[in-house]
């Protein structure tokens, strides 16, 4: 029986080999929307080969990022115009960030817009600000590895459908139960790497599809006021009454403690220490007049 299941798993094997020899061009297919020529998304797929068998040529997929620090009066606003601005052009606002320093609103916003509108996109955030503090532009094809991803999956999904076709067979005439469950694990194995190259496939797909804008909103240092909001002078005076009265309260602490607690004890000791003077004074005396005598 494992002889048998050899046989079809090098059989399997080589078909997947068969599948690969024919040109990765002509198994793909390209997913075009011509309905909406103002945005066409990006290609997903190759075309499909004609019925001459000549592939068509695949269209690029690329992966943009845009990076854009931006100088505005107010963030606030700048934040509603942007929005508006994406939101018109079929992209949307995946992230947004604000806090204030010093009273004044900063922003972070993480945009996604799609693929073909990325450079207008761009001139609607800079007509937001007042200038363009910086501006980073990413880019990074994948085209090959979305083919090699399809040709992989299909290879799969041919291995699979032998594996199936052999998991049949080897249940209606092996009598080990082990024979089937090393069948099922191959299975199981293949359709797991089939699940995570189909993911890898979907996630090109939406990083292709729409491009990723990071934007930063710094306030313009003269828009921000002089004197910052909430700052009461009549406070201040109350505050520094306040601190004065501490420290005076804390130096005639000081006085009460030193003339009540401290004063007396320094006494006490000054006092034993002049009595024990004098008494030895006067017991070196005595020594003296009796060594005199």
């Amino acid at each position: 029986m494992r002889k048998m299941l050899s046989l079809l798993l090098l059989l399997a094997v080589a078909a997947c080999k068969k599948e690969e020899a024919v040109p990765v061009q002509a198994r793909l297919a390209v997913a075009t929307d011509t309905s909406n020529a103002a945005a066409p998304p990006p290609a997903k797929t190759a075309q499909a080969a004609t019925g001459t068998g000549a592939a068509a040529p695949i269209d690029r997929m690329i992966i943009r990022n845009a990076a854009i620090a931006l100088v505005v009066r107010d963030a606030a606003k700048a934040i509603d115009a942007i929005t508006a601005a994406i939101e018109s052009g079929g992209g949307y606002v995946a992230s947004s960030n604000t806090w204030r320093e010093s009273d004044v609103l900063h922003g972070k916003l993480s945009l996604r817009v799609p693929n073909a509108r990325l450079s207008s996109a761009l001139g609607a955030i800079r007509g937001a600000g007042i200038r363009v503090q910086s501006e980073n532009i990413t880019s990074e094809e994948v085209t090959q590895e979305y083919v090699d991803l399809s040709s992989q999956v299909r290879n799969l999904e041919a291995t699979e459908e032998e594996l199936r076709q052999l998991l049949v067979t080897v249940r209606e005439r092996a009598k080990k139960a082990a024979d089937i469950l090393e069948v099922h694990q191959q299975l199981t194995e293949i359709r797991g790497q089939i699940e995570q190259a189909k993911g890898r496939m979907r996630y090109l797909e939406q990083m292709t599809a729409y491009a990723t804008i990071n934007v930063e909103l710094i306030p313009d240092a003269v828009a921000a006021p002089a004197v910052e909001p909430g700052w009461q002078p009549l406070g201040a005076v109350k505050d520094a009454t306040r601190a004065l009265t501490n420290a005076a309260k804390a130096l005639v602490t000081a006085a009460i403690w030193l003339g009540i607690y401290a004063l007396p004890i320094a006494l006490f000791f000054l006092i034993g220490g002049l009595a024990t003077w004098k008494l030895l004074v006067a017991v070196s005396k005595s020594s003296r007049r009796r060594l005199q005598s």
